[in-house]
This record gives C-alpha cells, structure tokens and sequence, in this order.
C-alpha cells in the first residue's frame, strides 16, 4: 500500500504525485524525529524515565527530585555501560555521562545552600562521588 503523507504525525505533509511507493517520511528530519519519537514511547526503549522536577527552587523537595534524578542517570549508565555504541555504530561514552557535573552542582548547592570551597574541584568531587554511587549500586545488585 502506497503511502500518501509524511507518517511523523505533527508534520502529515502530503507527496507529491511522482513520488517512491517505499517513502514514509517527507524529509530526513522527519524521520529522526519518528524515530526519537518512537524509541521514547517503546516500552523497553532502554531510555531512563525522568520526571519533571515538581519542586521549587531552594526547597527541600527539590533536593530529593534532584537526587531521584541522580539515582535514575547512575542506574542508567550502570545498565548500559560506559561506553554505548553510537549513531555511527562506533562505541562512544554514555550520552547520560555529559549531566552527572550539573546534577553534582544542583545537588551541592541544594545541600549545603553555597558554593563549596575544600580542596577538591568540582570535577573531582562528581567523579568521587559517581564512583561511590556506582559502587554502592553494585554492592546491592551483585549479592
């Protein structure tokens, strides 16, 4: 069955009269938008579910969605790996690696309500404090 319009629903535009019985989509952003869109909706697309921080700014709630974030982003990354394969099937670090430093900024600033000023640099205190985690999540997954 020849299809008559781009299948990515918000577009919908129709084709023209000579086009290919086997086109689905009007454009090739149009289908990496279908695609993003049904990967986020699969049921087992392997993506972490993250839910809004419903909290506001400096309260003590918003530090315990921070912190559920947190959570969600290391058990991600401890299922899936460090490395993942990438768009061009070459491994890659794990996209989800690039938000642990603003989370371990949210998070610090949420705990202690200023920058903090020890030794460490903040790069420093988020790699300590994501190897902890990790080690934490494999000590309670692996017995």
């Amino acid at each position: 069955m020849k299809v008559t319009t781009c299948q990515h629903k918000p577009c919908g535009k129709p084709f023209g009269k000579n086009a290919d019985a086997r086109q689905r989509y009007c454009s090739a952003a149009c289908r990496v938008a279908a695609s993003r869109a049904r990967k986020a909706t699969a049921p087992n697309g392997r993506l972490a579910t993250v839910t809004a921080l419903s909290a506001p700014e400096r309260t003590p709630e918003r530090l315990d969605d921070v912190r559920a974030l947190w959570d969600s982003l290391i058990r991600q990354v401890a299922a899936d790996g460090f490395m993942v394969i990438g768009a061009s099937g070459l491994p890659v670090a794990h996209p989800g690696l690039r938000y642990f430093s603003a989370l371990h900024a949210a998070m610090r600033d949420l705990e202690t309500g200023t920058e903090s000023s020890g030794t460490e640099s903040p790069l420093e205190q988020m790699q300590r404090l994501a190897r902890q985690t990790l080690d934490d999540y494999d000590a309670e997954h692996t017995t």
